[in-house]
């Protein structure tokens, strides 16, 4: 057979697609009870689509086409994400000829260098990747409908006024709120950063820190040295202050709601709290080993506690300056133990080693399990030598921490016999209302970039506009659409209950990037994870929306608030559509029909993204779609699915560690790539790309071509079957089974085992067993598998199933072919229970070969379960207790004649739970199989002897027959 052309058949099935415009469903072809709508988070166009995107992608296409083969009418639309700052940076960075970006756009995306200057304008970005996107998702076999097409921003108008409609309609609930909040902030654009515009560290949490400020007097001046904590409540067992001797630290007059502090803190804390509401002037620079040896007061205790070196502190987290509280902080313990043998150390600072060996600790905290001083005991538990050993001291601070905050019980006035978790909030509360200390807020890793390429910050932001997702009723709201959701994976949906209850509110606009303006204050522009929480929506109506912009007919700036009101939130009214109609231009009947189409594909059935998403999007799309829509339109169903990595590594596009989508498909064809991506993992599970295995799969996939090409030629003639042929079309029952479950729950590695590999397996032992044979019976059982096989594989291998059931003279295109389902009279578990009989036998014997070395083994004998066996097997099954089951066979003189054995055998049976044992004809099966047996073998097979060979006779079990070999 000629070698398969996978591009050539890729090519022909998707135009012949485009032409017949099979993915474009129409609302009145079926009732909307057998309508299935689903989406998938359009992509965000900065760049290639990668193999890791291709999964996101790939599960709700295989959804769709599976669904739609089983009669549903399927809208997939696809739209293009071009929102936000990201685009602009790329700009930015290509205008300013940053090295590394051209080397990911020139080396690794392979953008021609006279489109690449192009991209000095976001424009030129937007439109070279959207027509690569689009190219990608049609290469790749996607049954789009492509009439529902759109991308974000005021670049198209229509969608625009649409997310204008969607955030008057928030404001009007009283959502959309203006206040102070903090922000990633990028100090060098001066924008808000959301989680889209974070190039490294997106996941990286904001921690608020309570810094504690302790007193250094220094010739009648008061200075402060705030301490910052996520422990304020061990202020009261500081027995010392860390600074790094070598950092560079800064004298500096902070001013805050009209009040002037003089503070010491590192050089990077003074430019950090320079975004947090405070005014500092720097005074003098210096190196932390001139305050080293002096003393400062503890502002709650009083006490004096002496300044040690420490190069442990690391200058650009929170202040740089650490209280040390050895008694529950590990760290502090050790490295207090460390410092006492460094003696030179200390006298190069005028320390008195007698001094930091006087430290007394202070307990603070009753802790079941241990004594006074927990962090001694567990960094010694632990086996910590010093401070070298890192990890084992951040084992144990973290088991410390959590133990005192959910146990601990506080010790010390005036808060003795409190819970920890409660005294922490009362001293800090006690602290920031006394003055003693104040609040700062810093990233909990290191670095967070922008996509502009700066560093970012954390900023407190005035007069921000914010959604309030901390509103308690909407929560409610986004609880009761939450528990009447199908969740997929289920485990999943703890996620979302935590999400909807931490999030508060979220800054939603910018005052750079492409997006829409919003609508009453221009000046901002609304950000990218707030404009594309409700476009589902909007799909439904684009395809007329569209029609309209290619007729000329749309004046975008005429959609206003009401026409989407109606559309999405109003009951049928012909008045309406005849008021709308004058205001808008539109005809009155478009207007209905568009109308139609909501009410028709809502409420949308499923909603698939990365889990990435579920902390912002996925959460934000049911909150958004409570507060807008009504209860009957609420989604219905969310699949989340797991990252991909790349030979083993994760991708990146700076360190050109990346697969673009498109160069898999070049190399092995759209359809080896999609089955490999759903055969690697379990759509919630992580899955990684490896070249070679694709190699491999595309291998086999040609090889089911091969395969079902030939079996094309069979004719079916309805014939008397053999029981290898009914085991046969059994297992392709037991596979489109399989298969419909799995994909009814997105388990797509689960859907391709059956599909694929189940039938494959199954048919090369089918073939075994019937080679020889080329009778009608095997003939029909062919060319019935070949009908099922490509139908069962066309949601995954859609191009070359269409070229397959083309030759197999298929009516219309195999993408809308009838889902195969079960025959009811294939059925035959019988056949099936004798037929792995057979294959454990043959094992069997190969193991007692290999085993016992016989080299030159000429025959085996194979001696069956006697029926008194099988009774006690049918017994113990029905009885599954010793007592009872003895009782029932002892009324039996057959089975009292074997007294001792039966007893054995039932205690045998009950200890392995032998409960679901079912019964076959062990002689018939084995007689049927002698020839293909001896052949497989390379022995004669002697069934029963009379002669009883190596006294093996006795050791027969049911289903597990006794062997001499000889």
């Amino acid at each position: 057979m000629a070698e398969l052309d996978f591009k050539a058949v890729e090519e022909k099935w998707q135009r012949r697609w485009m032409e017949a415009r099979v993915f474009e469903p129409e609302r009145n072809a079926k009732p909307k009870e057998e309508k299935f709508y689903i989406t998938v988070a359009f992509p965000y166009l900065s760049g290639h689509l990668h193999v890791g995107h291709a999964r996101t992608y790939t599960i709700p296409d295989v959804i769709a086409r599976f669904k739609r083969m089983q009669g549903y009418n399927v809208l997939f639309p696809m739209a293009w994400h071009i929102t936000g700052a990201p685009i602009v940076g790329i700009a930015e960075r290509i205008k300013n000829r940053d090295p590394k970006t051209i080397h990911i756009y020139r080396d690794v995306y392979k953008v021609p260098e006279e489109i690449l200057w192009k991209f000095e304008d976001p424009k030129e970005i937007v439109k070279y990747f959207m027509k690569s996107a689009k190219e990608t998702f049609i290469r790749a076999g996607f049954s789009v409908d492509w009439t529902r097409e759109f991308h974000t921003t005021s670049l198209f108008p229509p969608f625009s006024k649409f997310i204008e409609w969607q955030f008057w309609t928030l404001k009007d609930l009283g959502l959309v709120v203006k206040g102070a909040h903090r922000v990633r902030w990028d100090p060098v654009v001066g924008t808000p950063l959301g989680d889209h515009d974070i190039m490294e560290g997106e996941d990286i949490q904001i921690l608020e820190y309570v810094i504690i400020k302790f007193v250094l007097e220094e010739n009648g001046e008061v200075i402060y040295l705030p301490a910052a904590t996520l422990r304020p409540e061990t202020v009261y067992g500081v027995t010392n202050m860390w600074l790094n001797p070598n950092a560079t630290y800064v004298k500096a007059k902070v001013r805050r709601n009209g009040k002037e502090e003089t503070w010491i803190v590192s050089k990077e804390a003074a430019y950090k709290l320079s975004f947090q509401d405070r005014e500092v002037e720097v005074i003098e620079k210096f190196k932390g080993e001139k305050l080293i040896g002096k003393y400062v007061k503890n502002p709650v205790t009083g006490d004096e506690i002496i300044i040690l070196p420490a190069e442990f502190v690391d200058p650009d987290n929170a202040t740089g300056v650490v209280m040390s509280v050895p008694a529950h902080a590990p760290f502090d313990h050790v490295a207090l133990e460390d410092l006492k043998k460094e003696t030179e150390l200390l006298l190069k600072y005028d320390i008195d080693p007698r001094v930091v060996e006087g430290i007394s600790y202070i307990s603070l905290i009753e802790l079941e399990g241990y004594g006074e001083f927990p962090a001694v005991e567990e960094t010694e538990r632990r086996g910590v030598k010093g401070q070298k050993d890192k990890e084992k001291l951040e084992q144990a601070t973290k088991s410390i921490y959590k133990a005192e905050y959910h146990k601990g019980v506080f010790k010390v006035e005036p808060y003795t016999g409190k819970p920890v978790r409660e005294v922490k909030e009362l001293v800090a509360e006690e602290m920031l209302r006394s003055g003693k200390a104040e609040a700062m807020y810093e990233f909990a890793d290191k670095p967070v970039i922008s996509r502009f390429g700066n560093r970012a910050v954390i900023k407190i932001i005035h007069d921000q506009w914010f959604i309030d997702y901390g509103n308690l009723e909407w929560k409610a709201k986004a609880r009761e659409a939450l528990s009447n959701m199908t969740i997929y994976p289920e485990s999943r949906r703890a996620q979302f209950e935590a999400v909807i209850d931490w999030l508060e509110e979220k800054a939603c606009a910018r005052k750079v990037g492409l997006g829409t303006p919003l609508p009453w204050d221009p000046e901002w522009v609304i950000e990218s994870l707030s404009d594309s929480t409700i476009y589902m929506a909007y799909y439904t109506i684009s395809r007329h929306i569209n029609q309209l912009r290619k007729e000329g007919k749309l004046n975008p700036e005429k959609l206003t608030r009401e026409f989407f009101d109606y559309l999405f939130r109003e009951n049928f009214s012909e008045e309406r559509e005849k008021e709308l109609e004058e205001k808008t231009g539109i005809p009155a009947e478009t207007i209905h029909e568009m109308k139609e189409e909501f009410e028709y594909w809502y409420p949308l059935d499923w909603r698939c993204s990365a889990k990435d998403l579920i902390p912002n999007h996925l959460t934000f799309f049911i909150f958004n779609h409570v507060a807008i829509f009504r209860r009957e339109h609420w989604p219905k169903g969310i699949a989340v699915n797991g990252f991909g990595t790349l030979e083993g590594q994760k991708m990146s596009k700076s360190k050109g560690n990346v697969l673009n989508f498109i160069d898999a498909i070049e190399e092995n064809g759209a359809d080896a790539v999609r089955l490999y991506i759903m055969s690697l993992a379990e759509h919630d599970s992580d899955f990684d790309w490896r070249r070679k295995e694709v190699g491999k799969l595309r291998r086999q996939v040609e090889r089911f071509y091969e395969l079902v090409s030939e079996f094309a030629s069979y004719e079916v003639k309805e014939t008397e079957l053999k029981d290898i042929d009914r085991w046969m079309l059994h297992r392709m029952n037991k596979a489109i089974e399989g298969a419909t479950n799995a994909l009814e729950e997105f388990r797509t590695r689960t859907a391709v085992q059956w599909a694929f590999y189940t039938v494959l397996n199954d048919l090369r032992w089918y073939m075994r067993r019937t080679e020889g044979r080329d009778d009608e019976a095997k003939r029909y059982v062919l060319r019935k598998l070949a009908e099922i096989w490509v139908r069962l594989m066309a949601p995954f291998t859609p191009h070359i199933s269409e070229e397959l059931w083309e030759k197999l003279g298929g009516e219309g295109f195999v993408s809308l072919a009838k889902w195969p389902e079960p025959v009811e009279e294939w059925w035959n578990e019988t056949v099936e229970a004798e037929e792995d009989f057979v294959q454990s036998v043959i094992e069997d014997i190969k193991e007692i070969i290999r085993v016992a070395k016989l080299e030159d083994a000429k025959r085996a004998y194979i001696y069956t379960s006697p029926e008194w066996k099988w009774k006690v097997v049918e017994v113990v099954a029905e009885k599954r207790d010793f007592k009872s089951a003895m009782a029932e066979l002892m009324k039996e003189e057959e089975m009292r004649k074997h007294g001792k054995e039966v007893s054995k055998l039932i205690q045998r049976l009950i200890k392995e739970r032998a409960f679901d044992v079912k019964r076959i004809n062990e002689e018939k099966a084995l007689r049927e199989a002698k020839d293909f047996m001896e052949k497989e073998l390379g022995l004669e097979i002697i069934i029963n002897a009379e002669e009883d060979k190596g006294g093996k006779k006795k050791a027969a079990m049911p289903l597990k027959p006794a062997v001499f070999v000889e």
